[in-house]
């Protein structure tokens, strides 16, 4: 008897094993789910403080231009200048954008590090809403990097 009570211990211990890696599994691909909804719900994390209409056809980039430039009441240069306000430094493009409905205007900063930082300026009150450090600066990379990879006489492609 000793050995069918060995034989049900480990095939019990197997089960509960098998149980339990199958529920982290699945509390895993859940949680990662959860999260992918979440960033997709919460991007861009601010509101501005003017909203832009839910188009029922997406608009040509002219007539978007055009219809958030009629909703802003702050300039590019008043956004520019909150902008430097909040990240000193020295300003590239400023743009006004629809993000998910809030209209901002939208500057990069290049600091004195060269780090650069898009700064995103509420359209209606000129507050700063957020501060994005630009992707190519986080990874450390630049264009000239990519250059120095290929031998001097190789072809691009």
């Amino acid at each position: 008897m000793p050995t069918s009570r060995t034989k049900r211990l480990l095939f019990s211990g197997a089960a509960a094993l098998g149980v339990a890696a199958g529920a982290a599994g699945i509390a895993g691909a859940a949680t990662g789910a959860t999260q992918a909804d979440a960033d997709d719900a919460q991007d861009p994390s601010y509101t501005s403080s003017v909203t832009a209409p839910e188009a029922e056809e997406p608009p040509s980039e002219a007539d978007e231009a055009a219809a958030l430039e009629s909703l802003a009441t702050v300039t590019p240069n008043q956004a520019r200048d909150a902008a430097l306000a909040a990240v000193p430094g020295t300003p590239a493009e400023v743009e006004l954008e629809n993000e998910n409905g809030s209209v901002v205007w939208s500057i990069e900063v290049t600091t004195a590090d060269g780090a650069v930082t898009d700064v995103k300026v509420d359209a209606g009150n000129g507050d700063v809403l957020a501060q994005e450090a630009d992707d190519d600066t986080e990874s450390g990379e630049s264009e000239t990097d990519d250059a120095d990879d290929e031998p001097a006489g190789a072809p691009n492609g």
